[in-house]
């Protein structure tokens, strides 16, 4: 990206939607086994968290424009209040986020000791939008259109991203010239019909060109099959291990 480009993306008003979670590491050192079960004993030194998911794109997004928010569902528990605090940090508005008061805020610990994870502890409720969510989603959405530049789909497969979804956030952006980008969960197919970008990654881009992976370096070249089968203007197939950020998808669809 060039000075230029970086200028011009700092201007920009971007939405992040997705499955947020919160991601917290506890560290420490095994200096025995415990004597309940053969298990280590995890001495705890210290703790850190930092936002997942679609919370962690928008956190990383954060740092090119000052003009960033995050959509998605969050419970009414501690884990949401850090999920919250840590994204205010970073400069991520949370106004756009739904809150449920049944379902957990996703979160993930992770005991590491040695430098190896030991466990991980899960705390999530995978339950798809409700139909009083989803029109929350729209009054939200309609109510922002007008201060938005684009919308990035991050999708993690637990619930959040549906067709309904989908359709609410084309419906609303497509008349408004918001631009709309894709980052698609290989768990949970959906057709991306309406949005600019598709970004899959490499098990999805030959699947939907309906081709063999032969694991080489070269990429599906049955590119009309790809813009068919993912319904949408421009396919960015993430092949290798380098990953486009959401900033590089929008500052390269902007290039002439």
């Amino acid at each position: 990206m060039t000075r230029a480009d970086l200028n011009k993306f700092s201007r920009c008003r971007i939405l992040v939607i997705g499955d947020v979670m919160l991601d917290h590491f506890i560290w420490g050192s095994v200096r025995r086994i415990s004597p309940e079960a053969p298990v280590p004993v995890v001495e705890v030194s210290h703790e850190t968290w930092y936002p997942g998911g679609a919370a962690n794109v928008a956190r990383n997004v954060a740092p090119f424009t000052k003009h960033i928010s995050i959509m998605g569902r969050i419970g009414c528990d501690t884990q949401a209040e850090k999920l919250r605090g840590l994204l205010k940090e970073e400069g991520v508005s949370c106004s756009p986020m739904l809150i449920s008061k049944t379902i957990p805020t996703i979160s993930k610990a992770r005991v590491i000791a040695r430098q190896q994870q030991v466990v991980r502890v899960d705390r999530e409720s995978l339950q798809q939008l409700t139909d009083v969510e989803l029109r929350q989603v729209g009054k939200k959405l309609q109510a922002l259109s007008g201060k938005l530049d684009a919308i990035v789909i991050e999708d993690y497969g637990k619930g959040f991203v549906t067709a309904a979804l989908v359709d609410t956030v084309t419906r609303i952006a497509r008349p408004a010239g918001i631009l709309v980008t894709v980052d698609p969960s290989p768990g949970n197919p959906l057709s991306w019909r309406g949005v600019d970008i598709v970004k899959p990654n490499r098990l999805e881009a030959f699947a939907a060109a309906g081709i063999t992976d032969s694991h080489s370096t070269a990429p599906p070249y049955k590119n009309d099959e790809l813009l068919r089968n993912h319904a949408s203007g421009i396919v960015v197939a993430k092949l290798g291990t380098a990953t486009l950020t959401p900033a590089e998808l929008l500052a390269a669809v902007n290039e002439p």
